[in-house]
């Protein structure tokens, strides 16, 4: 008797096993067949979000680039901001300046925001090349406007600048006096060393 018990129970026992591993179509009445399409895999991203561009600290730029660049406190009126950028050659031989600076703006995080850098509409002398002698300095104005058009999608503020004098050459990391209020306007405009 006890025998009869055991094989009624594994009798039932296969069954569900059976269809708890294997997937089933129309409630159970057609087993599916296996797929031959490879089963995707989920690979995790490297990073939280885009990475800062590499950058000097100010404290050792001058060693390091022969320049040092920073920047003022700035003016607004009326949703209208301006900051002034100064480059100082602290080195012991001439530094050749050329057009704008190349800018990209880092939140507190010392992330990059999406900001666009354009030329300056404001100050529109056209670029050019400047040679710094050993002391001197040059200065480029950035302006930008604080408007909020996207009530939903907040508003940026850049807490630092990765900055290159020209183009292509090494930036140096710009921290700001006060903070940069872009609203959303993504926009930044930059005239030239002058």
């Amino acid at each position: 008797m006890r025998g009869l018990r055991r094989l009624s129970l594994l009798l039932l026992v296969v069954p569900l096993l059976t269809s708890c591993t294997e997937p089933w179509e129309d409630g159970g009445l057609m087993p599916v067949a296996p797929s031959s399409d490879p089963v995707p895999s989920v690979v995790a991203p490297t990073t939280t979000g885009p990475v800062a561009p590499e950058a000097i600290e100010s404290v050792s730029a001058c060693s390091l680039l022969g320049v040092l660049i920073t920047a003022e406190r700035g003016d607004a009126a009326a949703g209208y901001r301006e900051m002034g950028l100064n480059v100082k050659n602290c080195g012991s031989k001439p530094y050749e300046v050329r057009g704008r600076p190349d800018i990209v703006v880092l939140d507190e995080d010392g992330r990059p925001l999406k900001v666009s850098v354009v030329p300056s509409v404001h100050y529109t002398a056209g670029p050019g090349r400047l040679v710094l002698k050993p002391g001197e300095g040059a200065r480029a104005v950035l302006s930008w406007r604080n408007t909020v058009t996207d009530t939903g999608g907040g508003a940026d503020f850049g807490v630092s600048l990765a900055v290159a004098v020209s183009k292509g050459e090494m930036r140096q990391l710009v921290t700001l006096p006060s903070r940069m209020d872009l609203g959303n306007t993504r926009r930044l405009q930059a005239g030239v060393w002058s």
